[in-house]
């Protein structure tokens, strides 16, 4: 993709020229008239939309007005990435910049995307001080120095980059409405507690080990995949970061496709994922074996479905760390009608249905990268 940009009446600015930081508080009776907080977990990496808040009645500390059509930056570890455009009027956390384009030279729909491009990340991040929570200041952000196009031009490429950020947000809703019909459906069977089985009456368990890492050879190969709780993200298991010779897949045991593997300590308990690749997994993770393609993933959806996290953590033992031993897997107890035909194709549409969204959603992401590329250069 090209934008067709010439670039020979951009003109070289420093970030400090066209930029305020703007440090507008706010206290009192003053903020009253505002029921929006804004602090650094409201803020997603990549999201320039504010989903969430927290609300001013609960109390805050913070005194940052926040305006709508001003652009917020994470200055507190900027490699997170967070920036977000205002819609709304809040009051914000300290470690967050509010920026607000000099509208004479720069378009405020056009300061997010430079401030969410590489070359100011990389600026950030060499500014950056501190060793346990690194910050940026902003005399250092104003000295970053990049070629600002013309309004007329910064319009067109604004338009054309809030276009692919809209059409995101749809795929992204609808990717959630999706999700959503699914869980209401098996809600439905959880609440008329019929038909449940032990997962011990779904499929049979085992639970993983590790090779002996004093043995090179089984360990020097890229023959058989080696899952840990963290290749389990969504509903298929991601590849194994880490793979393990034959002979060292032979002293552990066995996941077949379709095995539902199950994160069963520490902070990753509960969660789960269809193996698609034969592979061997460590003692963190006990699988349920024996299923078609079908049930696993209707095995899979249950599982992560919130009443299924539920049902997990109501058979978890109390220790120090967090642990679901397989015997205690084997009796959490799962909606199973013996007619599952109709709950097969929902979860198989379903699937269907988030990958291709995801798909356009991987797509519009390379297109969006590319174009800050070619306007900012990086990405």
């Amino acid at each position: 993709m090209s934008l067709g940009l010439d670039k020979s009446t951009w003109q070289r600015v420093t970030f400090g020229d066209v930029v305020r930081n703007v440090n507008e508080t706010l206290k009192g009776a003053a903020a009253g008239a505002i029921d929006r907080v804004i602090a650094m977990e409201h803020m997603d990496p990549g999201e320039l939309k504010i989903e969430r808040w927290g609300d001013i009645a609960d109390g805050t500390t913070f005194t940052r007005r926040v305006r709508p059509r001003q652009t917020l930056f994470g200055k507190r570890r900027a490699y997170q990435r967070k920036v977000a455009y205002a819609e709304f009027d809040a009051i914000c956390s300290g470690d967050i910049y509010t920026f607000e384009a000099d509208e004479t030279r720069m378009l405020g729909e056009f300061l997010p995307f430079l401030v969410q491009s590489d070359p100011f990340f990389d600026h950030a991040l060499d500014t950056s001080a501190g060793s346990l929570s690194p910050r940026t200041n902003w005399r250092d952000l104003a000295d970053f120095e990049f070629e600002l196009p013309p309004l007329d031009e910064q319009k067109r490429i604004a338009d054309l980059l809030w276009a692919i950020e809209r059409h995101r947000l749809q795929l992204a809703e609808m990717e959630e409405a999706v999700r959503s019909s699914l869980d209401v459906r098996l809600a439905e069977l959880w609440v008329a507690d019929s038909e449940m089985q032990p997962i011990s009456g779904i499929g049979d368990c085992v639970t993983g080990s590790t090779p002996s890492k004093a043995n090179a050879s089984y360990w020097n190969s890229a023959d058989v995949p080696f899952y840990t709780p963290s290749e389990i993200e969504h509903d298929t298991m991601h590849a194994a970061r880490q793979r393990v010779s034959v002979a060292g897949a032979a002293t552990g045991r066995a996941l077949p496709e379709f095995a539902v593997a199950v994160a069963c300590i520490g902070g990753d308990m509960g969660k789960s994922a269809v193996v698609r690749e034969p592979g061997i997994s460590n003692q963190q993770i006990t699988s349920i074996v024996g299923l078609d393609e079908a049930d696993a993933y209707l095995v899979q959806c249950l599982l992560a479905h919130p009443l299924g996290r539920q049902a997990l953590e109501a058979r978890e033992t109390t220790t120090i760390v967090r642990k679901l031993n397989k015997s205690d897997l084997m009796k959490v107890q799962l909606p199973w009608p013996a007619e599952r035909s109709v709950l097969r194709r929902l979860v198989t549409d379903k699937r269907v249905a988030v990958a291709t969204l995801r798909s356009e959603l991987d797509s519009l992401g390379r297109l969006r990268s590319a174009a800050l590329a070619e306007v900012f250069g990086g990405n």
